[in-house]
């Protein structure tokens, strides 16, 4: 069986890209901890991970109480020598980022000012720190202990920023990917949720289906679900330059129904 590395995430999916490919498969051996060097591995491999040139075409679907908004989007990714470019378009709206974690965010509407934490799409949670999970570069990180998610065995890696905010991971020794992350605050409060439902196989690759995003004080929760994919295909240079973000999209990609 191919796995992809693909991330979000999501993967991106960058390692984001890569965790969005991964088969939903069930296990139950048992595993060690790691020790503080086989984190370290782990977290260099995580910030390392390449990723694919594709494009999806998804539904963003967000509650808040009983009121749902649901919004179609595109993304494309590209990688190059350096790094994963990702755009996002919903309707005549683009966002570029060009692959920096801590890179800045373009939008065809030069007016709009965006940070890695603005959601990409009024009324919807979904960022390009989802996919760019900048906390992987932070310099504090450790070893929690081990927990089983989606039916997994993986490993919770904690990650510390200087404002003492917690990120904490969960990730699949087997598969190489984050299947979640969970935002708290200096008090281990838990503020927000990234994970992956379900995944689907196309073209002997197992890719994200769908991720669901949760706001945990607004109880606000956003699902991305992919409708249609392209993958090894040619994507346009021009989709990731900022000059041209304005104009209409270069698109000539065949999608298939996923």
């Amino acid at each position: 069986m191919k796995v992809s590395k693909f991330l979000l995430p999501l993967v991106v999916l960058q390692v984001s890209l890569s965790a969005w490919a991964i088969p939903n498969t069930r296990h139950r051996k048992s595993q060690e901890p790691l020790t503080a060097q086989q984190v370290a591995e782990v977290v260099q491999k995580l910030k390392t991970f390449q990723g694919l040139n594709c494009a999806f075409i998804f539904d963003l679907k967000t509650t808040i109480g009983k009121k749902t908004e649901t919004e179609e989007g595109k993304f494309y990714s590209q990688q190059n020598t350096n790094g994963v470019k990702l755009r996002f378009n919903f309707g005549n709206r683009s966002f570029l980022s060009l692959g920096k974690s801590d890179g800045e965010i373009f939008c065809s509407e030069q007016s709009v000012k965006m940070t890695l934490d603005t959601p990409i799409w009024p009324g919807h949670l979904l960022n390009f720190a989802d996919i760019l999970m900048p906390f992987l570069h932070w310099n504090s990180y450790g070893y929690r202990d081990q927990k089983r998610i989606q039916g997994r065995n993986t490993h919770i890696i904690r990650f510390k920023e200087s404002t003492g905010r917690f990120v904490d991971i969960a990730y699949d020794p087997t598969f190489e990917a984050i299947l979640r992350f969970e935002y708290l605050d200096e008090k281990e409060k838990l503020l927000r949720t990234f994970k992956l439902l379900n995944f689907k196989k196309i073209q002997n690759m197992w890719l994200m289906k769908s991720i669901e995003i949760k706001d945990v004080p607004s109880n606000t929760t956003t699902q991305l679900t992919v409708k249609k994919v392209a993958v090894g295909q040619t994507i346009s240079v021009n989709l990731f330059d900022k000059n041209t973000l304005g104009k209409p999209p270069e698109d000539c990609l065949n999608y298939t129904n996923f």
